[in-house]
């Protein structure tokens, strides 16, 4: 069922209420601060439409009411109204981002910072990988007992004991094989055919059991993947304990426990090619965690291609007009911040 008019200015006028003071709305509270020329009998019988709909919910029976999931997406996609920054935050942003930051990395971290300061919420941001990492040595080195530490060298050293009986012998030609196959590469050139022709080569030839072969490959392609990984940054976390959403200790340990985990974050932040800014309303969320929470993102971009993402994170009702305005502004600025750091402007 379609809404009407009348109903689409009283949803709006809910949720503009709810997202300033928290509370559960009546139709009183609407019926004075709004100047829709209605009484509060027939704001109170639109309410209850708007709940049969499956727009508003009603927590308690003598409760005003509060948006739906159904009714913040309503809100997001046609009734929220177009949000103008200050002036005068714009040109502080556009300061704080000038050409003078030359390291990418700090650069995107900086701007994670001020998105939250802007608007107020936590924010999460990704940083591209600027340099592709390549293997530059691997070593194998026998242990005491049936193990061989495997050294992975690229612009980080990353080691790992395996279990497996080889000599020093066996290590060096092991070892020779691979670095001959797989130095100066990087992830995406560790083809199948690559290693199929190591296996082939290191098995078949030095008699180097498939299950060692395995676990040696494995922890070299996840070194140089992770290597390859964008990093993730979390600004003002702490904020969260602003909105009485988070008030529960529970609650509070739990989401702060899932920004701290940045395998959260880069699931989260995975998919970058989307365009615009989009929203994730509380179950359109997929961890249980964030089912009370709100996600809106931006991507930004270099040479028309999405490089990483900025996203703030906040309880439903957070203000998504001004949100919204924030990440244009700050995708934008990254995007030219992005160019000039990379050399193309």
């Amino acid at each position: 069922m379609d809404l009407n008019e009348r109903k689409k200015q009283i949803l709006q006028a809910v949720i503009d209420e709810y997202i300033g003071s928290a509370e559960p709305v009546g139709s009183r509270a609407i019926s004075k601060k709004n100047e829709l020329g209605l009484s509060s009998a027939t704001i109170r019988n639109e309410m209850a439409d708007l709940e049969e709909m499956g727009y508003l919910i009603q927590p308690h029976t003598s409760s005003g009411r509060i948006p739906s999931d159904a009714g913040y997406r309503f809100y997001v996609n046609s009734l929220m109204k177009r949000y103008r920054l200050g002036l005068e935050a714009i040109e502080r942003l556009q300061a704080e981002l000038a050409g003078r930051i030359s390291r990418l990395d700090m650069a995107v971290k900086r701007a994670g910072f001020l998105t939250s300061m802007l608007t107020d919420y936590t924010t999460v941001i990704s940083a591209p990988k600027t340099e592709r990492t390549e293997i530059r040595k691997i070593d194998l080195v026998p242990l005491s007992g049936d193990a061989i530490m495997l050294v992975i060298v690229t612009d980080a050293v990353r080691n790992r004991i395996i279990g497996s009986k080889l000599t020093e012998d066996e290590c060096e030609k092991l070892a020779a094989v691979l670095n001959m196959r797989l130095k100066n590469k990087a992830a995406d050139e560790i083809t199948y055919d690559v290693i199929s022709q190591i296996e082939t080569e290191v098995c078949g030839k030095l008699g180097i059991e498939p299950k060692t072969m395995i676990n040696v490959l494995n922890f070299i392609y996840e070194s140089v993947s992770v290597m390859n990984d964008s990093e993730i940054y979390v600004a003002n976390a702490k904020s969260i304990l602003k909105y009485p959403e988070y008030r529960d200790v529970d609650k509070a340990r739990e989401i702060f426990s899932f920004l701290e985990d940045k395998r959260n974050l880069k699931k989260l932040f995975a998919e970058t090619d989307d365009e615009g800014i989009k929203a994730k309303i509380g179950k359109e969320n997929e961890y249980e965690i964030l089912k009370d929470s709100s996600i809106v993102t931006a991507n930004y971009s270099l040479d028309g291609k999405a490089v990483g993402k900025v996203g703030v994170i906040g309880p439903k009702r957070m203000d998504y007009a001004k949100v919204f305005a924030s990440l244009d502004l700050i995708s934008h600025e990254i995007n030219k911040l992005v160019g000039y750091i990379s050399g193309d402007s």
